[in-house]
């Protein structure tokens, strides 16, 4: 694992699930890290006990003032920013004419473009530093067409690893890495928020005691954040559906 202490780390999505496991094991590790949610309640649960490590800050990742107060905060405070780990996302589960424009949209604003944009904010302070980090959590549906009515949403996330990618190429001998993690079923409030939760809700419960645990695939992200690669799998599970998968 990758020693993050001290190391100043932004993170969006960090009120529940793979977002929340993250911020409680970077914190545990010593690292700064400033948490952004719509849910700034949970925020500060998370930040408890953290106070000269911990920045919460309650806002939408699809909001530019929001994206901009975090990466503001972060760098006035500790004066550097070492690692961006874009989590904050959505699904969508339905017949795909049923996704309209504005459906297709919303779901790209947070699973795609919040993460690019984000991204463009801290670039210059990671540059002028010569040494930075971009994490951004896709799924094993940036991959694959991992299961049917989930079209907009493997769209979304075949789009944010083609950034990923194309990020990689241009920051090469710059010291500012890049992965895409690619989890696959992790057992989070993700599918019961998402549009089209109800109608997902009977094949959720089929997979249930297969899903890996937000705990499991946090662990698993800073387990490998050293590794060569731009895709990480963070448990075994995901790389194995891949395996299985890859010609979809």
């Amino acid at each position: 694992m990758a020693s993050l202490e001290g190391q100043v780390i932004l993170l969006s999505g960090a009120s529940s699930g793979i977002g929340a496991a993250l911020a409680r094991l970077l914190l545990q590790s010593g690292s700064r890290v400033a948490m952004l949610a719509r849910r700034g309640e949970r925020l500060k649960v998370l930040a408890a006990g953290h106070p000269q490590t911990s920045l919460a800050l309650t806002g939408d990742i699809t909001r530019p003032q929001d994206r901009k107060a975090l990466v503001e905060a972060a760098t006035e405070r500790w004066g550097r920013l070492d690692v961006l780990i874009n989590n904050a996302g959505v699904g969508h589960y339905g017949d795909v004419l049923e996704a309209n424009e504005q459906a297709w949209r919303e779901l790209f604003e947070i699973n795609f473009f919040a993460p690019v944009l984000l991204a463009r904010e801290v670039l210059p302070v990671m540059l002028a530093q010569k040494q930075g980090l971009i994490v951004n959590i896709a799924s094993i549906g940036a991959l694959v067409a991992h299961s049917d009515k989930v079209t907009p949403y493997v769209a979304s996330k075949h789009a944010l690893l083609g950034f990923s990618r194309g990020l990689a190429k241009d920051l090469a001998g710059s010291g500012v890495r890049v992965k895409a993690v690619c989890p696959h079923l992790t057992a989070t409030e993700f599918f019961e928020v998402s549009p089209g939760a109800a109608a997902m809700a009977p094949e959720v419960a089929k997979y249930r005691s297969y899903m890996d645990t937000p705990g499991e695939v946090a662990q698993g992200i800073l387990d490998q954040l050293d590794d060569d690669g731009l895709v990480l799998f963070p448990t075994e599970k995901p790389q194995a559906a891949y395996q299985k998968m890859r010609e979809l």
